[in-house]
């Protein structure tokens, strides 16, 4: 578990990450994956947005699974469109960067706004055994990554979420791999 729990965190892999600003301290991280994808920027960032269950049946079928079957999810719909509706929201995005993020508990964030009191909120948010979540689509240099970020405000949170860590790590790295590879291939056709 060292190479993906760490205790306090620290900087990111990319210099200038979003990510960095929204979760500079985490205690669980999923380290990058990442594909080559040749494409602009702003194509890349909108077929991560686009990517349906359809093209993600590894994860679709995890999901299934999990569940007992009693989930099922619309093949059509967008992917981050379903983690949108399920309390995560995205924090920042532009040109080369989208980051989302979640509270335990579906704590609303902050309505909108363009000075970064959202982003602040989340990054100083902590109550007591609270999890938030922080993940990112990052392409720089022709190359799409993706990390998860995840921090336990104390030891009760951190105790839940590692035992949950500890079931879904494998899982959420095939699953991560998937999304790339789906973007590419919707990029690329």
């Amino acid at each position: 578990m060292a190479a993906e729990e760490t205790s306090g965190g620290g900087a990111g892999e990319v210099p200038g990450a979003r990510l960095d600003e929204v979760m500079p301290q985490w205690h669980f991280r999923k380290r990058p994956h990442r594909v080559r994808i040749d494409g602009p920027g702003e194509a890349v960032l909108r077929a991560v947005t686009e990517v349906t269950w359809s093209e993600v049946p590894l994860f679709c079928t995890l999901l299934r699974v999990a569940s007992f079957g009693r989930v099922r999810r619309d093949p059509g719909r967008a992917v981050l469109e379903e983690f949108l509706s399920s309390g995560f929201t995205t924090l920042m995005r532009d040109d080369r960067e989208l980051v989302l993020a979640a509270v335990s508990g579906g704590e609303p964030f902050p309505p909108h706004d363009a000075d970064g009191a959202r982003v602040a909120w989340f990054r100083d948010y902590a109550e007591p055994a609270s999890t938030k979540v922080a993940f990112d689509f990052r392409f720089v240099d022709g190359v799409l990554s993706t990390e998860t970020r995840v921090f336990g405000a104390d030891e009760a949170a951190r105790g839940r979420f590692r035992r949950y860590w500890s079931l879904i790590r494998l899982p959420a790295g095939l699953v991560r791999r998937e999304i790339l590879h789906a973007v590419r291939r919707r990029v690329q056709q």
